[in-house]
């Protein structure tokens, strides 16, 4: 019986109705594109973000993976990877990067195991769907990310741009700058103790994060607006009806007063006239009388 009583007071109001229906409608609308007055048009809403990862190894001359690693030689490799990473997160090799990729280097972010914009927290230690959702917030244009696991002589590059290629391109071209910087060293005649090489652990894959609303979303932000209309149609009318009658009993008008009624003048009454009977002249209209 609720709901009958609620579906017919609505109709009483359908006008009001109408509009809130209008109203949903234009909401859900806007929560699937995005509208521009001049000139008047609609955007499809997205938020995609194109990513890409990479490992470089830090190696020995003679191959770990192959001749296994003394002790002590893993730990110390782990140490350099580390050293490597920040290294690509400097400004010199920040520029080397952009300049591979094709674009200005103040369009790149980087940041390193020892860059207070990873803090403490190790970003390779993050579950993928964590990194994901990060890389989404943060909504750099185009950035990097290495981290270097302790203990783990591997360096894991990160990679956010607008496109996958761009993306898979920042990937590749920090493992062909870290290459470069390694091989200077040695060929300046400091090369590492015991002899140190990178090596690219595979092609850097990439793909796009996020994606454009869909109609569940469109349908939910119709059925929410809708609602709480429909909710304020119902709910609105008996507030104010009931705000009106508390505020009769806190301020009641007065008691109007009786009127009294007004008896005709006795038109014999000698007071209504204007002036008072003469003393002399009353006997003599006595005497006519009699």
């Amino acid at each position: 019986m609720a709901l009958v009583e609620i579906a017919r007071e609505l109709w009483q109001r359908k006008f009001l109705v109408g509009l809130v229906f209008l109203f949903a409608l234009f909401a859900a609308i806007l929560s699937a594109y995005r509208f521009s007055p001049v000139p008047p048009s609609l955007e499809k809403r997205s938020l995609t973000v194109a990513a890409a990862s990479s490992q470089i190894l830090v190696d020995s001359t003679n191959s770990t993976l192959v001749t296994g690693a003394e002790a002590g030689e893993l730990d110390a490799l782990a140490t350099r990877a580390k050293i490597y990473g920040q290294y690509l997160s400097s400004l010199a090799a920040r520029e080397e990067i952009a300049k591979r990729v094709g674009i200005p280097p103040e369009a790149i972010s980087t940041s390193g195991p020892f860059s207070p914009a990873t803090g403490q927290q190790e970003y390779a230690s993050q579950p993928s769907g964590e990194r994901a959702d990060e890389l989404l917030q943060e909504g750099a244009g185009n950035r990097l990310v290495f981290t270097a696991q302790e203990g783990v002589p591997i360096l894991t590059v990160s990679a956010q741009a607008a496109t996958t290629d761009r993306a898979v391109a920042l990937a590749a071209a920090s493992f062909e700058t870290l290459k470069a910087y390694v091989d200077e060293l040695r060929a300046s005649g400091k090369p590492v103790r015991q002899g140190v090489t990178v090596r690219q652990l595979g092609a850097p894959e990439g793909g796009t994060l996020g994606g454009s609303n869909n109609m569940i979303l469109m349908v939910l932000a119709f059925l929410l607006v809708f609602g709480l209309g429909c909710a304020a149609i119902l709910v609105l009318p008996t507030f104010v009806a009931r705000w009106r009658a508390l505020n009769k009993l806190d301020h009641p008008e007065p008691a109007a007063m009786p009127i009294q009624p007004v008896e005709d003048p006795d038109p014999f009454d000698p007071r209504l006239a204007g002036d008072e009977p003469d003393e002399a002249l009353a006997p003599h209209a006595t005497t006519r009388l009699r």
